[in-house]
């Protein structure tokens, strides 16, 4: 009787240190993410829009779980059909317009443009799922958290239909999305993003009411979250020894995602 509770307190306290040992390794707690997303891009303009490619680049620094701060590089390409009316009409019967776009005679064939923004952006979670801890380095088809950003941005465009290489023009991300857990520092998600611009020239088509051409991009993206402990840190047997006391019912070892 003696040694089976001797080897059932070796047992018990083998798994209580294995426990702490995983949960010092996994750095699901970092508040830095770099995300790479690639999707498609749709354009509201002055004229009918199609299905183009989109992606984008981002790094986010969150100060707290619900609030972070990001950095994006965006990139879409807009394919719109030229309109048949105003300064820069088609004409059935030629095979060239004012503006270069070559059409057939079954109609106006399909022009693109390249555009692309660098922009600041808010990012507010409004839902985390506080019942993934450090330890759980298992998936879910629960999202470990749903956002929505919103910020401005230096917006540069193809302006060729109007005669000139490049346009400049301010930008207005705005978005919501949603992530899933892959493991401790992997995520996977899906965001919606509208940009707004200030300008109405990127189709080369001028109304007589001012309207602003934006496009909206979906894109499926992967994060890595940066690692913000290191096996061995003083920082690591600070956290440790602290969440010892803390009851993990309550996710106590939450921090961020």
């Amino acid at each position: 009787m003696k040694k089976i509770t001797t080897l059932l307190l070796c047992l018990l306290l083998a798994t209580s240190v294995m426990a702490q040992l995983k949960k010092s390794r996994l750095g699901s707690n970092s508040n830095q993410h770099i995300t790479l997303g690639i999707g498609a891009s749709y354009p509201v303009f002055d004229c009918p829009g199609t299905i183009g490619g989109a992606a984008n680049l981002s790094y986010t620094y969150y100060f707290m779980p619900q609030l972070g701060l990001r950095g994006e590089l965006g990139y879409a390409y807009l394919r719109y059909e030229p309109s048949a009316s105003g300064p820069f009409s088609l004409s059935v019967n030629n095979t060239s317009t004012s503006s270069g776009t070559e059409i057939s005679g079954s109609g106006a064939k399909i022009d693109g443009l390249h555009a692309g923004d660098i922009s600041a952006q808010v990012v507010y979670n409004y839902f985390i799922d506080k019942g993934q801890r450090r330890e759980n380095n298992s998936g879910s088809f629960v999202p470990e958290r749903a956002y929505l950003f919103g910020g401005v941005g230096c917006f540069l465009y193809d302006a060729y239909p109007t005669g000139n290489s490049v346009g400049i023009s301010a930008s207005f991300p705005i978005g919501t999305g949603v992530a899933w857990s892959v493991g401790a520092n992997w995520a996977i998600s899906l965001d919606a993003t509208w940009r707004f611009t200030l300008t109405d020239n990127m189709d080369a088509i001028t109304p007589e009411q001012f309207m602003p051409d934006c496009y909206a991009t979906l894109c499926l993206s992967v994060t890595y979250k940066i690692p913000k402990q290191r096996i061995g840190s003083k920082e690591t047997r600070i956290r440790t020894k602290r969440n010892k006391a803390c009851d993990p019912r309550k996710g106590c070892d939450y921090t961020f995602f």
